[in-house]
C-alpha cells in the first residue's frame, strides 16, 4: 500500500481572534445562497480513519484522515472519486458546497497535480457504479479542472457533456488563487435550470447563463486527482470535506413576509461558537434585503442546533447564535435592532434524525419568525 506522509498543515485550520472581521469583509461581494433544504451532507465524522468513506467508490487509495482539530477529511490521492450520496435527482435549482485544502509546495520543473470536480447524472443506474469512475458524461455532466499555480494565475476550465456530446467549453484564469494554496478554501456551486455559477471563496468564478443541460436531472458528485508525471504521489496532499448539497430556491421574500417564517441551514457558525463564517454573507444579505424592504416587519431569530453534545449547552449556543446573527444584521446592513428579538432552542426541535449526518445538517438551523 502507498505510504501517504502527511504535511505540515501550517496556519490554515485556525483563525486569529480577530480574524472573522476581516473575512467578513472580505466576503462582502459574496452572493452565494444555498438551497432550501440539504439533501446530501458529508463531513466523514463518522466514518473509520484510513479507510474509503462509506457508500463512496473510487480507483484509488483515498482514506479519511484526522485533523488536530478533530475535523475529518477525505484524502484525495491520484485517481478518481464518486461521492456517497443515495440521491435520485437534485433537481433542476440546487447548490453544491465543499471545502479543499491543497496542501502542496510547487517544486522546480514540476506542474502542481490537477484537480477536476463536477456533477454529473447516472439516470436509471446506480451513481456509484464502477463505469462511472471513468466515465460521467453519457447522460448529462460538467466538470471543472484547475491547474493550480502558486505566483501567477491559475487557469480553471469548465466542460458540460450531454449525451456524450461536448455542449460546452470555457476557461478562466483565477487570479487569486494562489493564495488558496496550504489554506482550507470554499468552493459553492450554484445550478438554477440551465444558469451554473461557481464560486471560489469570495471570487466567482463562473456565471454561465446556459453552461449546463437539464435533460437528465444531475444525482452525482465527482474528485478526480491527476500525476503531471514526475511529481512524487507522497509530496502533496489534497482533501475535501464539509460536502453539502441543498435542493430548491431559497424563496426568502415570500416565506418570511406571506408565511411568517423562513428557516435556513445557510448561516454557519464555527464549531460550539457563535462566530458567523464568512461563507454566511449572501444568506445574511438576502434576509437584510427583505428587512429593508418591509421595515415595519418585525422578526424573531431562532437558533436550533444539533443533539451532539449536553442539551443545556446546545439552548445556551443556540441563543448566542441568534443573538450574533442580529448584530450582524444591525450592524453591517443597518436594521433596526428595536425590530430583531432572539430566542434559541438548543436541539428540542427537530427537523432531521440526529442518528444521521444530513438530519444533523437539517437541524443544525436559523429560522425567522414573523412577530
Amino acid at each position: 500500500m502507498r505510504k501517504l506522509i502527511i504535511l505540515p498543515l501550517l496556519a490554515c485550520l485556525w483563525q486569529p481572534l480577530n480574524a472573522q472581521d476581516t473575512l467578513l469583509a472580505t466576503y462582502s461581494r459574496f452572493d452565494f445562497v444555498p438551497g432550501e433544504k440539504v439533501i446530501y451532507a458529508e463531513d466523514f465524522a463518522s466514518d473509520a480513519t484510513g479507510e474509503l468513506p462509506v457508500n463512496w467508490n473510487t480507483n484509488a487509495n483515498g482514506s479519511v484522515i484526522a485533523m488536530a482539530d478533530k475535523s475529518k477529511w477525505l484524502h484525495l490521492a491520484v485517481g478518481n472519486y464518486l461521492s456517497g450520496t443515495k440521491a435520485k435527482d437534485f433537481g433542476p435549482n440546487f447548490t453544491v458546497e465543499f471545502d479543499m485544502l491543497l496542501n502542496v509546495v510547487p517544486k522546480m520543473g514540476y506542474y502542481l497535480p490537477p484537480l477536476t470536480f463536477g456533477l454529473f447524472a447516472s439516470g436509471k443506474e446506480d451513481p456509484g457504479a464502477n463505469p462511472f469512475l471513468t466515465h460521467q458524461f453519457q447522460y448529462n455532466s460538467f466538470s471543472v479542472k484547475i491547474d493550480p499555480k502558486e505566483n501567477e494565475n491559475t487557469m480553471a476550465r469548465i466542460h458540460s457533456y450531454e449525451n456524450k456530446k461536448e455542449t460546452f467549453f470555457g476557461e478562466k484564469k483565477v487570479s487569486k488563487y494562489g493564495a488558496t494554496l496550504r489554506k482550507v478554501a470554499h468552493y459553492a456551486i450554484s445550478v438554477q435550470g440551465t444558469r451554473l455559477r461557481i464560486w471560489i471563496n469570495e471570487d466567482k468564478v463562473f456565471d454561465l447563463p446556459r453552461g449546463v443541460n437539464t435533460s437528465t436531472p444531475f444525482n452525482q458528485l465527482y474528485f478526480r486527482v491527476e500525476t503531471t508525471g514526475g511529481f512524487p504521489d507522497e509530496a502533496f496532499q489534497y482533501l475535501v470535506g464539509n460536502i453539502k448539497v441543498a435542493a430548491g430556491l431559497p424563496d426568502t421574500r415570500s416565506k418570511l413576509v406571506t408565511t411568517g417564517k423562513f428557516s435556513t441551514t445557510g448561516i454557519l457558525f464555527d464549531v460550539n461558537s457563535d462566530k458567523i463564517k464568512a461563507t454566511s454573507h449572501g444568506t445574511l444579505k438576502e434576509i437584510a434585503a427583505v428587512l429593508t424592504e418591509n421595515p415595519e416587519l418585525k422578526v424573531k431569530i431562532v437558533g436550533h442546533t444539533d443533539a451532539d453534545g449536553v442539551p443545556a449547552a446546545n439552548v445556551a449556543l443556540s441563543k448566542k447564535r441568534a443573538e450574533a446573527v442580529k448584530t450582524y444584521l444591525v450592524e453591517q446592513f443597518g436594521i433596526d435592532a428595536t425590530l430583531l428579538s432572539t430566542d434559541g432552542k438548543g436541539a428540542s426541535v427537530p427537523v432531521g434524525d440526529n442518528k444521521t449526518v444530513l438530519g444533523k445538517a437539517n437541524n443544525r438551523r436559523v429560522e425567522f419568525v414573523k412577530i
